[in-house]
């Protein structure tokens, strides 16, 4: 580690002496971590860039912002993080993404895709307000590029000139191969340059330090909008020593990918569609059986959503899959074309309630409040995999607007269920308190209440029978709801409201949901032990 110079040092290298810098970094995180394969391989594939931008600018001063920001191990390594990167991604340890709280080399906080250029407009803007004489730089991937406010932004800057320089760092890929007829045809240099950009020359060897540091140091040197188009190579996991965990049957997308097929052999209406998240999500497997029946519309949640809305409107039945963090890009879209028009789409958000070690811009424990409030929404939340293939048989018959959320990860195992009573699954009769549960909070709350207290496997978070509300109000004076969802607009909210809007007197409503407050990196488990030990 003491070995890797410091910036002021990196500053006055030659640029054929950085490539041994970018070799020795790259050495130093395969040495210091193996965390998130996937992320390690995108930082590899720009350690010459993120050398010779550190090596051009004067950071923190000047801005640097990494669009989602799962290539920035270098940029942590290079700044102030390298003593502490053993400790990537776990708890006290630096976060997986750029993050403003961890240090002032992260200009800008991300982990969604595709928002740099419009937060790099915003410094632009106000520097130009306050007399800010500084350089201002997005790196933003070919996969990042398939996302609407990457336009939006260009559109706005290219009508007015800022002075900022995006470095489009093309790969080929985002989880897999890009998709869309920008990356197809090759196209950048026409797109910028309609849109008022100019174009700095590309693609440039991203690999070739020599050829690189000379293109950044002349777009640098420029004003105005511009792109410098930079072609680099991730480094396959093969390569690494590496490989992503493998989904197995257990897993809950593995249940939902083989149910999805089961289904659409027999319903001929059935489509699916993502967002550049395939595999991800187990859709690989549905694209693999029905080729023509797959839509993936690039990083761009909105328009996968509306254009789902759009078959349903024409006959077809869609199920749309995203992360349930990224659906949160796609609310206006569920809100405005599908449940006011009461249309018949699908949406199943993968990796519900907390995601681990991609910390909070990736937990999944907004989309109960988010969109309980929306009508026509019927929302399930199964418990394991045979629960899950219920619910979509379920949702698909339900004929509107369905949300189906699970967890990230394998099911645990359970017991069956006693009996099914107003769409409530009783999981143990008891009585005094009854634990209302959702999803696999089952398996927590059968651990934790006492063998004479009764526990309900809500199985939907909307609609709530209230005939058995009412049944347990007369015979259970304390409710624990249990959800992996925030306290503030979820369920437990939700029956608190109803005990109180129907007067029910003597009745105790305990939430075991997550606290007002974003929630950080580390292992799923400890983060939900310490959200439950202090609740909302």
């Amino acid at each position: 580690m003491s070995s890797l110079p410091r910036l002021e040092d990196l500053r006055l290298m030659r640029p054929e002496a950085l490539v041994a810098v970018a070799e020795e970094v790259r050495s130093f995180i395969l040495t210091s971590t193996k965390d998130k394969a996937g992320h390690l391989a995108s930082s590899l594939g720009v350690a010459e860039l993120t050398v010779a931008l550190h090596a051009l600018l004067n950071t923190p001063e000047d801005v640097l912002i990494w669009d989602v920001g799962h290539q920035a191990y270098v940029h942590k390594v290079l700044t102030d993080r390298a003593g502490v990167f053993f400790a990537n991604r776990q708890p006290g340890g630096p976060s997986g993404f750029p993050n403003r709280d961890e240090s002032p080399f992260d200009a800008f906080g991300v982990g969604h895709s595709s928002t740099s250029l419009s937060a790099l407009l915003g410094f632009a803007r106000a520097d130009a307000l306050q007399g800010i004489q500084r350089k201002r730089v997005a790196v933003i991937g070919d996969g990042a590029f398939t996302g609407g406010m990457v336009f939006e932004a260009m559109n706005d800057a290219g009508s007015l000139g800022d002075d900022v320089l995006v470095i489009l760092n093309d790969n080929g890929q985002a989880i897999e191969e890009n998709v869309g007829a920008l990356h197809q045809n090759g196209r950048y240099e026409s797109l910028a340059q309609a849109l008022g950009w100019s174009w700095m020359g590309g693609p440039i060897n991203g690999q070739d330090i020599p050829e690189l540091y000379s293109a950044l140091s002349d777009a640098l040197d420029q004003s105005g909008p511009r792109i410098l188009h930079v072609q680099t190579r991730r480094p396959s996991l093969d390569s690494l020593g590496l490989k992503d965990g493998a989904i197995g049957a257990k897993h809950f997308q593995y249940h939902f990918a083989q149910a999805l097929i089961s289904m659409a052999t027999e319903d001929e209406r059935i489509v699916a569609l993502t967002a550049a998240m395939a595999p991800g999500c187990s859709l690989d497997l549905f694209r693999d059986a029905f080729p023509h029946r797959f839509f993936d519309g690039g990083i761009a949640e909105g328009h996968v959503l509306t254009q789902a809305a759009g078959m349903a409107a024409a006959g077809l039945r869609p199920i749309v899959n995203f992360y349930s963090t990224f659906s949160q890009r796609a609310v206006d879209q569920w809100i405005h074309d599908v449940a006011l028009q009461n249309l018949p789409v699908i949406m199943c958000l993968d990796r519900a309630g907390l995601v681990g070690e991609d910390g909070g811009t990736h937990h999944g424990v907004f989309d109960l409040a988010l969109f309980r409030a929306v009508p026509n929404t019927a929302i399930w939340a199964p418990r394991d995999g045979a629960a899950l293939k219920e619910a979509l048989t379920e949702a698909l018959a339900y004929g509107g607007p369905a949300i189906i959320r699970y967890p990230k990860g394998t099911e645990q195992e359970l017991p069956r269920a006693l009996e099914r009573r107003g769409r409530m699954d009783i999981m143990r009769w008891g009585t005094g308190t009854v634990h209302f549960c959702l999803g696999p909070s089952v398996s927590e709350a059968l651990a934790e209440a006492l063998p004479s207290e009764t526990v309900v496997d809500l199985r939907m978070a909307k609609p709530i029978n209230p005939d058995m509300l009412a049944f347990f109000a007369k015979n259970h004076y304390r409710w624990m709801v249990w959800e992996d969802g925030q306290a503030m607009g979820g369920v437990g909210a939700a029956l608190s409201t109803w005990l109180a809007e129907n007067g029910i007197p003597g009745v105790q409503c305990l939430r075991r949901s997550f606290p007002d407050r974003f929630i950080g990196h580390g292992p799923s488990e400890a983060l939900t032990t310490e959200s439950r030990r202090n609740p909302a």
